[in-house]
């Protein structure tokens, strides 16, 4: 059976047409395409468009999902960077079909967690995983996104999203005690978003960029772009001063960063205990998989004092599949379908 599914976020749009096979698991992606969201005056306007792309008719499809990053409310989306309004009911008519349904977007990626396979991931840490333990992920991209999933009744994972991301940043060293007195002079209040996310990122190097060593100099050239090109993704543009240029500002600013996800990543280890898994979503993982894999992730995700030994049982894993929103939607219209 076939099922829509779509990722919609604040620039652009996913769709695919998946089919299932009769164990419940994803056999085929059928249709795939990828929308900017600038280029068209609605979302009903992106479903004729995949429809008239890959030619698929509405009979074709038994129930469609869509993951939507932003507050559903009775069943309607006001995105803050778009003239858009999503409405249940009207994709409901466009497709001709009731078995629609609107998730946000992270408890999208919770549902997609159930489709990953062994090399959607890279595991950090073994552990001792329990069957039907409680599972927990969180992943820093455009924001901080924190959730958990426990085993229902009838031998499903229930996901429960939370507003996670925005719990006080609670800094670990005198570095890090610095960094929140330096962002607390900007707002009344630091979450851990402000430091773990895109901006996050952009927060420390202007941090560190305000707090320079003895003899360290901004690099010019990253100066020009930050203050000159209105078009670059700042974030990325520190992450590849760090890695490829090796720019000692951006170095010490996503050391700081990855110091940072390690010890939030142990404080939802201990908050939750998920025994079933602990996952690392979002974009920015993958892209400083061998970052944190050389240390100082992981040093800081263990230091949790007498309770260090706690969080060693738990099974920790970056998903390195990035469609893994999008799966999770197909899977959840899946549900709808078989309950």
């Amino acid at each position: 059976m076939a099922v829509l599914s779509g990722d919609i976020g604040g620039t652009s749009t996913r769709i695919q047409l998946v089919e299932f096979n009769q164990d419940n698991n994803i056999l085929t992606v059928l249709q795939n395409k990828r929308y900017s969201n600038s280029n068209y005056v609605s979302f009903l306007q992106i479903i004729d468009t995949f429809f008239s792309d890959t030619k698929v008719e509405k009979k074709q499809i038994k129930s469609a999902c869509f993951a939507v990053a932003g507050p559903i409310i009775a069943g309607v989306v006001k995105f803050t960077n778009l003239p858009w309004f999503i409405r249940l009911d009207e994709i409901k008519a466009k497709l001709d079909n009731n078995r629609v349904a609107l998730i946000n977007d992270f408890e999208g990626i919770g549902y997609g967690l159930e489709t990953l396979e062994d090399h959607d991931l890279c595991t950090l840490q073994v552990g001792k995983p329990k069957k039907n333990g409680i599972k927990a992920y969180l992943g820093a991209g455009t924001g901080l996104g924190v959730g958990f999933m426990t085993m229902g009744c009838d031998g499903n994972y229930v996901v429960c999203p939370t507003e996670g991301g925005h719990v006080d940043f609670a800094p670990i060293d005198d570095l890090q005690i610095e960094l929140l007195r330096y962002l607390r002079r900007k707002a009344h209040r630091v979450s851990y978003e402000r430091v773990l996310s895109g901006l996050g990122l952009v927060n420390i190097y202007h941090f560190v960029r305000d707090n320079k060593i003895f003899g360290e100099e901004e690099n010019p050239e990253l100066r020009f772009l930050i203050e000159t090109d209105k078009t670059v993704d700042i974030a990325a543009t520190v992450a590849k001063f760090a890695i490829q240029h090796k720019d000692i500002l951006s170095i010490r600013a996503l050391d700081i960063f990855i110091s940072v996800y390690g010890a939030a990543t142990g404080n939802l280890a201990l908050t939750a205990l998920p025994y079933g898994g602990l996952f690392i979503v979002g974009g920015i993982a993958p892209k400083l998989l061998p970052q944190i894999q050389k240390g100082k992730f992981m040093e800081t995700y263990a230091d949790k004092g007498r309770m260090s030994n706690l969080i060693q049982d738990i099974p920790l894993h970056v998903v390195t599949n990035t469609d893994v929103g999008l799966q999770g939607a197909a899977f959840y219209a899946h549900k709808l379908i078989c309950g």
